[in-house]
């Protein structure tokens, strides 16, 4: 109990603190959550947003390690820590759509969502979109959205800005370097990065083994801008290695080595935007880009098996590689109808070919199977939303048209059903803003969502995840989901406040159950989960002074429903949160000390199966010291020092949605420069 005070003493204070402070002007941050940039008390989704500076002040090396804290965000991993997913408001990271400068990257064979190969040192902003967002962004936004904004050009010829970061804990680094500026109205950018990280130590000093991954990044960008015209190309290589946790190992099972040497995305883009603000067409944009991710999969076991008095070994050897070529066109159209009426309208074109090899030998019975698989999923989709402004009020109301096509074009195996299957779909939104009180911004918000099953669910399967093979099942229909929110912003000199209170509920989750295999059983893929959230999000912080007290936490409360079992015993903590107080301090015109000290919270998480079986992830709470030192040298660039204390009181926990034990207490050293 004296955990959840954590939670809700800080907020009852800051509540009235700032509840006396209405004659304050109100802070001016703009997002695009909209797909048009507005000031942050005009949108209607609750937004978070993690700034350039944010991001270099920070010992994060990685965009999951960023997002940790954010209200309702959870990191998830199945042990590759270098391929980090992420969750939204309970939704599975399968449910929670990754972007990159607003265009998707898409995962068609995976059981987890889209993994995180994207490089921190690449990002100007990163934009947090809550509830369903499929209405301007499509599929996979049923948590919601999350759109990475990368870096582009400067303001001189010549800029660049070099940085390096140690972690004591897995003896690891992040090295990155940047060369970028501006001519004229041309501009440019190169960067390049690296991360290596040895295996990581949990609080009692054991190493964990699996845990040492490494990814590299390179990326080149190069436009031309004016008053009316922005264009460009761009062109990025991430590539990942990293090892797979398993943990201890027990019988039957005497060996298990898994490992993902290669998941690497490449990408070209380009853009072409037309900006007239004040005429009818105020702004046009086309987006187009293709980009091909690859994933090579080892999955090693050897282990024992019993059958009546006899036990003999097996050895299970698999090599999944899997080829995923997306290209994809995105053109949006900002229509100014009248001064007070901006309508938006896109069409978004995306085609996903799959190729997926899986190459399984079993020793000890005579298996061996070679699998070759190509597939396409083909995706048509347009949108409007429609913006009215009526005094204090702001009324949008926005709809999407999908049509999705899925196709087989050549397989080797007999299980996968040669056909093609095809759907549409249409999703709303309707949202009110009232900016009537002083300092203040109310919210309402319903919107629907959907995700459409992927190629993996509909035609390939998959060995990995379980003992028995999952069969695919070209009849699933697409989830869907329902949410409603209310929400308030409050922001002026002393406090800044956005809490808001959700309810969503998801049917026709995909997931497996169990059908005769043979003389046994095995998993297909179908459509009988349901689930229904309900939680509230809250971001404060109050000015007092050079010293800022703050707190980011959520409460969320997830009924699961499947053939008859309900529980909302599902995994995820119900309270999580992250608060402290920051001191920013100047020294003359040159020098500055940021200095956080905050703890982190999350209840126990309990998930329960069918049969009745309860894991349980205990609650945890740590301590945490940061300190940013900056000397500003020349035109305001500086010199940055930054050292971070984490798990000060060296707690032994583990997220919930990961099994690998987080590490003990540890420290970071970060130096950045400009030139």
């Amino acid at each position: 109990m004296y955990r959840k005070l954590i939670f809700v003493l800080p907020l009852l204070a800051f509540s009235l603190i700032s509840a006396s402070a209405a004659d304050m002007e109100t802070e001016k941050i703009k997002v695009t959550a909209t797909r048009v940039e507005k000031e942050m008390k005009e949108v209607p989704y609750t937004v978070n947003v993690i700034t350039e500076e944010d991001i270099r002040k920070s010992g994060a090396t990685s965009l999951a390690e960023l997002l940790r804290d954010i209200p309702a965000v959870q990191m998830t991993s199945t042990g590759a820590a270098g391929v980090q997913r992420l969750s939204l408001r309970g939704e599975s990271s399968s449910r929670t759509l990754i972007m990159v400068d607003g265009m998707k990257i898409t995962e068609q064979k995976s059981m987890d969502g889209t993994p995180l190969l994207i490089d921190i040192n690449s990002i100007e902003r990163i934009e947090i979109i809550k509830g369903p967002g499929s209405v301007l962004y499509g599929s996979e936004a049923i948590g919601g959205a999350i759109n990475v904004i990368t870096k582009k050009g400067g303001d001189r010829p010549v800029q660049g800005v070099a940085s390096y970061t140690y972690n004591t804990n897995s003896d690891s680094y992040n090295a990155a370097a940047s060369l970028y500026g501006g001519i004229k109205n041309f501009y440019y950018r190169a960067e390049v990065s690296k991360n290596d990280f040895g295996n990581r130590e949990d609080s009692h000093d054991d190493e964990l083994k699996g845990s040492e991954y490494e990814n590299t990044n390179m990326s080149l960008l190069a436009g031309y801008k004016n008053k009316k015209f922005d264009m460009g190309v761009q062109y990025t290589d991430y590539e990942s290695e990293s090892e797979v946790y398993v943990g201890e190992i027990e019988p039957p099972f005497t060996m298990m080595h898994m490992m993902l040497p290669e998941w690497n995305r490449e990408k070209y883009a380009g853009w072409f935007e037309y900006r007239n603000p004040g005429s009818f067409l105020n702004k046009a944009r086309i987006d187009v880009f293709t980009q091909e991710t690859y994933k090579k999969f080892i999955n090693n076991m050897d282990m024992t098996v019993s059958m009546g008095p006899i036990t003999m070994p097996m050895s299970y050897r698999g090599l999944t590689k899997n080829t995923l070529d997306t290209t994809g066109v995105l053109g949006q159209f900002d229509f100014e109808i009248s001064d007070t009426n901006l309508l938006i309208a896109g069409l978004e074109y995306n085609i996903d070919d799959l190729n997926a090899k899986d190459n399984i030998q079993t020793f000890g019975a005579p298996v061996a199977t070679l699998t070759d698989t190509d597939a396409k999923q083909t995706t048509i989709s347009a949108f409007l939303q429609d913006e009215q402004m009526l005094g204090d009020f702001i009324l949008s109301a926005g709809l999407r048209y999908t049509k999705v096509k899925n196709e087989i074009e050549s397989t080797n195996n007999a299980s996968i059903p040669d056909e093609d299957t095809d759907d549409d779909n249409v999703v709303g939104s309707l949202s009110l803003v009232y900016t009537g009180i002083q300092d203040t911004a109310l919210r309402a918000i319903y919107s629907s969502g959907y995700r459409t099953p992927n190629l993996q669910q509909l035609y390939m399967g998959t060995t990995h995840g379980s003992s028995t093979p999952t069969f695919s099942n070209p009849d699933l229909d697409p989830e869907t989901s329902d949410n409603f929110e209310v929400g308030v912003r409050f922001s002026n000199k002393m406090a800044d406040i956005d809490l808001a209170v959700f309810h969503t509920k998801s049917e026709d989750y995909i997931t497996t159950h169990t059908i005769p295999y043979g003389s046994g059983t095995a998993l297909e893929f179908t459509n009988i989960d349901k689930a229904e959230t309900t939680g509230a999000e809250l971001m404060t912080k109050v000015f007092i002074g050079d010293f800022t007290p703050y707190i980011n936490g959520a409460y969320m409360r997830r009924k699961y429903e499947q053939e008859g079992f309900s529980t909302y015993k599902n995994g995820i903590p119900e309270i999580t949160s992250r608060f402290g107080i920051r001191h920013d301090a100047r020294f003359g015109k040159k020098f500055a000390l940021n200095t956080d000290i905050y703890g982190r919270y999350a209840s126990k998480a309990e998930d329960a199966a069918s049969d009745g079986t309860v894991d349980t992830t205990e609650a945890y709470t740590t301590l945490n010291l940061a300190l940013t030192g900056s000397y500003f040298y020349k035109d305001g660039r500086r010199i940055m020092v930054g050292v971070e204390a984490l798990n000060i009181n060296n707690q032994d926990y583990e997220l919930a949605m990961s099994p690998i034990p987080e590490p003990g207490r540890h420290f970071i050293l970060k130096v950045s420069a400009d030139f």
